[in-house]
């Protein structure tokens, strides 16, 4: 039988890689993880890890039974958040899932504008990717989220939608600084930071320079924009990615430019139909769109024509 003990270093495995640092997390042995986690394999009838040089790498059904796993320990979480809510008498409360493009300042700064006009209400935030943010929201675990568009599930409804321009981002001291505007010819045979395979605004970037028939020494990518943009402020190549993160690329150190021709970053406030109305998700919108406007005229008067 599977228990609760099994399917926690699991969890910690698969977090940290590693069952040394799964062990330090659960405070445990090494060998003691190891154990456990051969016990699960055994109950759950399939390898979770091949041991490969450098650390573990989970398996596709490992991959898969994780995800399931992380939506029960957020469900029991808010479960716990949704007690002490109670307990201190707080005023109505919101989940929320977003990209990582978004949870790097954007909503926090959302967030922060309003819990003044609401400071009793309970609000949480989560980090995941488009794909698992439509998960989180139809299986109703969160109350809403943000992820890219199109979302395909009758089930929900991805609106407000917008739209913003992605950057060129160019690390300190690049040659192309002086330049106001980035054209894809002034990235040719530039060693270029992509985000990872899939990702649908990677998939339009490819593209273009494929229309355009401009080579890049395309031999980095990350699946998280904030580590492109770090990647690209420690030299190691250019990249264009959505504005959210180019603001905090331009923290680090990075030069932020325009990019044409314009590659549009799309992304939708995702609820579920069968949601009951909540005037607090109503007005949370209301504030996104609002920041947003802020933001984008911030953008512009560095010279990034951000907004479509």
């Amino acid at each position: 039988m599977i228990t609760f003990k099994q399917v926690e270093a699991f969890r910690a495995v698969m977090r940290g890689r590693s069952m040394t640092e799964a062990a330090r997390v659960l405070f445990v042995t090494q060998s003691a993880v190891s154990k456990i986690v051969q016990e699960f394999e055994r109950e759950v009838g399939f390898e979770l890890f091949s041991r490969r040089k450098g650390g573990l790498l989970p398996t596709a059904s490992a991959i898969a039974l994780h995800a399931d796993i992380e939506r029960v320990f957020l469900g029991l979480d808010q479960v716990v958040r949704t007690a002490e809510r109670l307990r201190l008498g707080q005023q109505g409360q919101l989940r929320i899932a977003a990209m990582s493009t978004l949870t790097c300042g954007f909503l926090q700064s959302i967030i922060a504008r309003f819990r003044k006009q609401h400071p009793r209400v309970s609000l949480s935030i989560e980090t995941y990717n488009s794909h698992e943010v439509i998960g989180l929201v139809a299986s109703g675990v969160v109350d809403f989220g943000f992820a890219s568009i199109p979302v395909e599930i009758d089930e929900l409804i991805a609106e407000p939608v917008w739209k913003v321009r992605c950057v060129c981002i160019l690390p300190p001291g690049h040659r192309h600084a002086a330049k106001t505007l980035i054209r894809p010819a002034d990235l040719r045979d530039e060693p270029f930071v992509s985000l990872g395979t899939g990702n649908t605004t990677r998939m339009a970037i490819d593209s273009l320079f494929r229309s355009e028939n401009i080579v890049r020494r395309n031999d980095l990518d990350a699946s998280w924009s904030i580590a492109v943009s770090s990647m690209v402020a420690r030299g190691l190549g250019v990249s264009v990615i959505d504005p959210f993160t180019a603001e905090v690329a331009r923290q680090g150190g990075c030069l932020v430019l325009p990019f044409e021709p314009p590659i549009l970053y799309s992304f939708a406030l995702i609820r579920a139909t069968s949601a009951p109305a909540n005037p607090l998700t109503d007005e949370f919108s209301r504030s996104v769109e609002l920041r947003l406007t802020e933001f984008l005229s911030g953008e512009a008067e560095n010279g990034s024509p951000a907004r479509q």
